[in-house]
């Protein structure tokens, strides 16, 4: 193998790289990501990478990791192939772009043995442009650390984004599997991350004992699917994440500041305790979860200290067979929002009966919660519609559909 950068290029272009870069910087450049392209690029094959599913190829991965952050920017191809890596590769840097990708998810695929994880990149200032894009990351075994990590302090603001992770999946090796990461994708003081197209699954084996919703289940064995903490403006665009303790988590805690800004749109939080915990330290701007569906245990929408929030058009769809309270959304010092269009369902057998009694909350208020509009949703889970903690300043509950005849509605309709 030659160390030549030229080279390399010039091999990975003979094994048809070049328009599988080229298209690579077009839709780096439409999802406004930068830098634009990639100067070098390495592939793991020429550092001596199998994808065999059986050698231990993160030796070549960390040496073509090196090499990308050597170059200062640069993109690791992982051509079609399992690649098993037996120790997590790692590197603390900063560079000016750093690209992973793959041919295609369960074409070229990590496959991790190890309780670390497979890849993670610390940049303590902040300034790469990370891409990560059509690969899977396997679990072959429980507990196997993170899958996928980018992190960065809290800091500065940037005009770009800091990370773009699109057709991603990353769940156990093999179908049924009770393999699984302990967090699938751990984005950590990131400015403007993208995740497209993102599926992220813990433990799945209808083996288990079905309907079991205790703390200790296998279901919620995986602590979080996706994490964007001090994160500005993450965004989720047609992500499922299901089978963990917590779906999405964007938790800012410890400063008397946070980010701004966060968009969820037809992304799922299916078999969760919680589907999407959203928490500033004080009052921030700007949420957006539209057309998305939550099915969990405990919380479906966890949101505490915003403002100027729409929760729009989305299926809530609380878990059946739980002797667990439940509530849809819960807000805690949330205010200036709406909550229109939604539908609350129920799968529970007796969803359409009187008995028993359901102790499911549509709508929970807490703490200094106000100026609300509740409009046109639809009700058809048995339960209260509208919970809520002392008296709530300008709130506007009108014009919701009571579809279930079991619905105790709020007396502000």
């Amino acid at each position: 193998m030659s160390d030549n950068g030229s080279m390399t290029r010039r091999a990975m272009m003979g094994a048809g790289a070049a328009g599988f870069f080229g298209a690579t910087a077009r839709a780096a450049a439409a999802e406004g990501s930068a830098p634009l392209a990639p100067r070098q690029a390495f592939s793991v094959r020429d550092f001596g990478a199998k994808g065999d599913g059986a050698s231990d190829d993160s030796g070549a991965f960390q040496k073509a990791l090196d090499r990308a952050v050597h170059a200062g920017n640069g993109a690791i191809y992982v051509p079609a192939g399992h690649y098993r890596i037996g120790r997590r590769v790692s590197a603390e840097a900063t560079l000016e772009g750093l690209a992973l990708l793959g041919d295609g998810q369960n074409v070229s695929s990590l496959i991790c043995d190890h309780e670390e994880g497979v890849f993670r990149l610390h940049d303590h200032r902040c300034l790469t442009a990370v891409t990560v894009r059509d690969l899977s990351f396997f679990a072959d075994r429980p507990a196997a650390g993170t899958a996928l990590e980018i992190s960065s302090p809290p800091r500065g603001a940037r005009n770009y984004r800091t990370l773009l992770v699109e057709n991603v999946d990353i769940r156990g090796f093999g179908v049924p599997s009770r393999s699984y990461f302990t967090r699938g994708i751990d984005a950590t003081g990131q400015w403007r991350p993208l995740f497209m197209n993102v599926i992220v699954s813990g433990i799945s084996d209808p083996g288990y004992k079905r309907g079991d919703r205790s703390d200790d289940a296998p279901s919620y064995a995986a602590e979080v699917g996706i994490v964007a903490d001090w994160c500005y403006a993450p965004s989720f665009q047609h992500c499922y994440v299901w089978s963990q303790r917590t779906g999405y988590r964007i938790v800012n805690r410890g400063r008397e500041q946070g980010p701004e800004d966060s968009a969820f749109y037809r992304s799922n939080a299916v078999g969760c305790v919680i589907g999407m915990d959203i928490e500033t330290p004080i009052f921030e701007p700007q949420l957006v979860i539209e057309s998305c569906h939550i099915n969990c245990r405990d919380v479906g929408v966890w949101l505490k200290n915003r403002k100027f929030f729409q929760l729009t058009n989305n299926l809530m769809y609380g878990q059946d067979g739980t002797d667990f309270p439940y509530v849809d959304f819960l807000l805690h010092n949330a205010y200036s929002g709406t909550i229109i269009g939604n539908v609350f369902q129920s799968p529970e057998i007796t969803n359409y009966r009187e008995d028993p009694p359901a102790d499911h909350t549509m709508i929970e208020l807490r703490g200094r919660t106000r100026h609300l509009l509740i409009s046109h949703n639809v009700l058809n889970a048995k339960g209260r519609m509208l919970k809520r903690s002392g008296d709530m300043e300008g709130l506007i509950v009108k014009d919701n559909l009571a579809s279930n005849p079991h619905v105790e509605m709020d007396g502000h309709e």
